[in-house]
């Protein structure tokens, strides 16, 4: 008996991500029916369901594929080799844009995403954390590099950070200031966090 299977698990999930996104960018989220993938790919929503759950698991796939796509983008960023307060005030902007990007000119992707933190999805949460992790990194380097004052607990300092610019990052909230301009907010509010984080000067 041959163990050989027509076709493999992992290029029917693709397969099955691809159709639902596209369907997902052309009438949305909300209006798109698990039958609806099912017809675009020829196959029966049975065999959809063999794979996914339901439409919420078909949407942190794609969530998860597209959170991933951000964090290489900021784990390349953070492993520069410059000042930490540089690097996370480019962070806290390139992560800006990118949502920005996500809002504006793909509305119905950030449909996706902003169902999925409504309903506190898996994905959305291990992406916040990444996020944690990554800023808690640059806060514990600039630490060491003598930039911010010792005794800084990194994590502490990065969820502060992280909440303190949720106006900037929050996909719902840059989509309904999609008219403004809130890049130069974002380097404010960092450049204040970082002036708190900084290293108290001795006097002279």
């Amino acid at each position: 008996m041959s163990s050989r299977r027509p076709q493999s698990t992992d290029k029917t999930v693709a397969r099955i991500l691809d159709a639902a996104e596209e369907q997902f960018r052309r009438v949305g989220y909300a209006k798109t029916a698990v039958a609806d993938i099912a017809r675009a790919l020829g196959m029966s929503p049975a065999n959809i369901y063999r794979f996914f759950a339901s439409k919420a698991a078909i949407n942190e796939a794609i969530c998860e594929k597209h959170f991933a796509e951000v964090h290489g983008l900021l784990r390349a960023l953070t492993a520069e080799d410059r000042p930490a307060a540089e690097r996370i005030e480019r962070f806290v902007v390139e992560l800006h844009r990118y949502n920005k990007m996500r809002c504006v000119s793909e509305r119905r992707m950030h449909d996706m995403v902003a169902a999925g933190m409504e309903e506190n999805w898996a994905a959305v949460e291990r992406h916040i954390a990444a996020l944690h992790e990554m800023i808690a990194a640059l806060v514990a380097d600039g630490v060491a590099r003598g930039e911010f004052a010792p005794g800084t607990e990194p994590m502490d300092a990065a969820r502060a950070l992280c909440t303190a610019c949720t106006g900037v990052l929050h996909p719902a909230i840059i989509a309904q200031f999609a008219h403004k301009d809130l890049e130069e907010d974002a380097k404010r509010v960092v450049r204040y966090l970082i002036a708190a984080l900084a290293r108290p000067q001795r006097a002279a």
